[in-house]
């Protein structure tokens, strides 16, 4: 459970009259992976997570949080392009250490191929790449990555596809829900076909930033939760232990 979730909010189910992207399949996982659970497992089936924050999870701080209990760790998101053409920028922004595991690393991208390049960079230094599809923010927008992927799913296909059948180590993806449940439901079910071996839910749509923040719905993260096959780790408003227990316990989440 990655920082953070709030109560229950109802979620409205819609069944949208837009038509749905079509349905991707993907190759067969390759065979020297492990299975998704096999993965989770494998990593301790952690429950508390330090999620990705820009300009906060650093290394320094990651190790702070494992002191205190976080059983896993995400790096703040790196840009792709920037990871895989600029020494500099992985010097800058990337560091580890043998206590920094079990360690996730975050990019944004909208290239699968400079993505794939920017993972091998660190396939033998984390446990698992993850693709950020949940930043709402302006510069997001504006450089075509994050939650403004939402609605180009052959891309986010593609972007994960190509992780999952090219890297040693296990993909993640992390994304914002949509307005209608029923969407919001193909969508998590298209990245577990891309390859996704972890799941990480933001209960908010794109357009609940700033003062339209709201809360986040546990309803919907439940509602993957049950909907797929993979683990789900549930991200929304968590401020303390105690509601990062009761998200676990109304969502049915893994983490």
């Amino acid at each position: 459970l990655s920082p953070s979730i709030s109560q229950n909010q109802p979620h409205e189910t819609s069944r949208s009259t837009s038509q749905s992207p079509p349905r991707l399949d993907a190759p067969p996982r390759p065979p020297n992976k492990l299975t998704p659970y096999q993965h989770y497992e494998a990593l301790g089936n952690p429950r508390f997570m330090c999620a990705p924050m820009v300009d906060q999870s650093e290394l320094a701080f990651r190790l702070l949080t494992r002191r205190y209990g976080a059983d896993l760790a995400y790096t703040p998101m790196f840009h792709a392009k920037h990871f895989a053409e600029s020494a500099a920028y992985r010097e800058r922004n990337f560091s580890t250490c043998e206590a920094d595991r079990p360690l996730v690393v975050q990019f944004c991208a909208n290239d699968p191929e400079k993505l794939l390049a920017a993972a091998r960079e660190v396939e033998g230094r984390c446990d698992a790449v993850d693709l950020n599809l949940g930043c709402p923010q302006g510069i997001a927008k504006r450089g075509h990555y994050g939650a403004f992927l939402q609605d180009d799913w052959d891309l986010i296909f593609r972007l994960v596809n190509t992780l999952a059948t090219n890297l040693s180590i296990p993909v993640w993806a992390k994304i914002r829900i949509f307005p209608e449940l029923d969407r919001t439901l193909a969508y998590a079910a298209m990245l577990e076909r891309a390859g996704a071996s972890v799941l990480g839910v933001h209960g908010r749509t794109r357009a609940q930033i700033k003062q339209n923040e709201g809360r986040a719905s546990w309803d919907v993260i439940a509602a993957v939760k049950r909907h797929v096959g993979i683990p789900v780790v549930a991200n929304g408003n968590v401020r303390c232990r105690a509601d990062a227990e009761a998200c676990l316990e109304a969502t049915g989440c893994d983490g």
